[in-house]
């Protein structure tokens, strides 16, 4: 079915309802189906390209001061919001580029002033993509050097700041795009730059044109019902509502019984904090 199939059907159904009050209806009821489950059908695998440190050169920093200094380096702008660090010390700032040898801190710098030091930019904040709408607990179970700890923002704050083979994650949004976009801090930050695999959730398109092929996985009825439901309800026949309401979540719930009978058995894993006195039973 498509978009235009779809609108087509509505305002032949309901010739007395502005268009674009059809249409509203219609994407509102999309979405929520779409974001009625984390549908199978949607899951995308994708591979994560993460970037090594950079620390070419060497940077000058002044106690109380934002601002650094770069000596035979060549920063770029697309280093801004990634993790600066003098490699003598623990702390760590974001970085703003502003030329090849000059840049700022979200921060003044905490520090004794140093010349010509040994620092390293690296990055542990990627951007997922654009359709990326919800990750899973396992979303990076499937990595070649072991599965990703799933954290949260907090909780990876708590550790001490450094680099080598990513052991967790954590998920967030980045409110200065627009619209937001997903993205995942990894910790430590990655030392190499390689790709690792992971899975997400993704949006399905908005109902734009009238050629967009609607989720051909998705129960006609359950989309069609409920907006008429929502239709029926604006034209204040709420007796006819409910019952349009009634027939969608039917639908709807045959849709989750499809879905579930997809899915493989999932196995409860406690933490080893509850389990690790397993071992000692026995023992005298």
């Amino acid at each position: 079915m498509t978009y235009g199939g779809l609108k087509l059907r509505l305002t032949q159904m309901f010739p007395s309802v502005s268009l674009d009050i059809v249409e509203g209806f219609c994407n509102d009821r999309y979405q929520e189906i779409l974001s009625e489950l984390p549908w199978s059908r949607l899951t995308v695998q994708a591979v994560l390209q993460t970037v090594a440190p950079y620390s070419t050169g060497t940077a000058s920093v002044v106690l109380g001061s934002a601002s650094i200094t770069g000596v035979g380096t060549t920063w770029a702008a697309g280093m801004t919001r990634r993790q600066f660090r003098i490699t003598s010390r623990n702390e760590q700032y974001t970085f703003t580029f502003v030329s090849a040898t000059t840049a700022t801190l979200d921060r003044p710098y905490e520090g004794p002033t140093a010349t010509l030091a040994a620092y390293s930019i690296s990055q542990s904040i990627y951007s997922l993509p654009a359709n990326a709408t919800m990750l899973q607990e396992d979303a990076f179970s499937s990595w070649d050097y072991g599965p990703l700890r799933r954290l949260t923002s907090p909780q990876l704050g708590q550790f001490y700041n450094s680099t080598g083979s990513p052991m967790a994650w954590a998920s967030s949004m980045d409110d200065a795009s627009t619209p937001p976009n997903m993205e995942v801090k990894l910790f430590p930050s990655p030392n190499l730059a390689i790709g690792i695999p992971y899975e997400y959730i993704a949006g399905g398109p908005d109902l734009a044109t009238t050629t967009t092929l609607l989720q051909i996985w998705m129960e006609p009825g359950a989309l069609v019902e409920g907006i008429t439901a929502k239709l029926k309800a604006h034209l204040k026949d709420y007796a006819g509502a409910q019952f349009h309401s009634v027939e969608a979540a039917r639908l709807l719930k045959g849709m989750r019984a499809t879905e579930a009978q997809g899915l493989a058995r999932c196995e409860l894993t406690m933490d080893p904090y509850f389990t690790r006195h397993r071992r000692y039973r026995g023992c005298g």
